[in-house]
C-alpha cells in the first residue's frame, strides 16, 4: 500500500462525504425555497428543534469521544505496525465522519417537513465542522505517533 495513496484515500473520502451533504443540503433548501414541497410538520417546529439539536450535539460528542478513544489506544501500541495504525485510523475517521453527516442529514430532514430554516443555519454549522476534520499527512503522522522510518516503509 503506497503511503501516497492512503492519505490522497482518505482525502477523497473525505471529500466525497462532505460533496454529498453539500449537494443533500442544497436540494432540500432549492425544494422548500421553490415550495415543491409544503411543510407538514409545522406545528411541531420547536420540538423539532430541539431533537435536531440535542440528536447533532450527540453524534458529534459519540463520535469524537469514540475517535479519541481509540486513537489513544493505537498511540499507546507500540507493536503494531504504520500499515495497520492506518487501517484502524481510517475505519475511525469513517465512523466520526459518518456521525458527523448523520446530524446534517437529519437538520435537512427537519428543514424539509417545517420549513424553517434555523434547521440550514444548524446545517451549515454542522457542513463547517466537518470540513474541519479534513485528513492530513502531517496531522495522522503526529495523531498516530509514526516515525519517518515507519511512514517510508508503507
Amino acid at each position: 500500500m503506497n503511503k501516497t495513496t492512503v492519505f490522497s484515500t482518505l482525502k477523497i473520502m473525505h471529500l466525497a462525504m462532505l460533496a454529498g451533504q453539500l449537494l443533500f443540503t442544497a436540494v432540500i433548501f432549492y425544494l422548500v425555497y421553490r415550495k415543491a414541497m409544503l411543510p407538514i410538520l409545522v406545528e411541531y417546529e420547536k420540538t423539532i428543534q430541539v431533537i435536531a439539536v440535542v440528536f447533532s450535539a450527540a453524534t458529534l460528542f459519540i463520535g469524537n469521544s469514540l475517535f479519541k478513544k481509540k486513537l489513544l489506544i493505537l498511540q499507546a501500541d507500540t507493536n503494531t505496525a504504520a500499515k495497520e495504525k492506518l487501517l484502524t485510523y481510517r475505519s475511525m475517521c469513517i465512523l466520526q465522519w459518518g456521525l458527523a453527516e448523520a446530524g446534517v442529514l437529519v437538520c435537512g430532514i427537519c428543514l424539509l417537513v417545517t420549513g424553517h430554516y434555523a434547521f440550514l443555519a444548524l446545517a451549515a454549522v454542522l457542513i463547517m465542522y466537518f470540513a474541519l476534520l479534513v485528513p492530513d499527512k502531517n496531522k495522522i503522522t503526529l495523531q498516530l505517533n509514526l516515525s519517518s522510518a515507519e511512514l517510508d516503509a508503507l
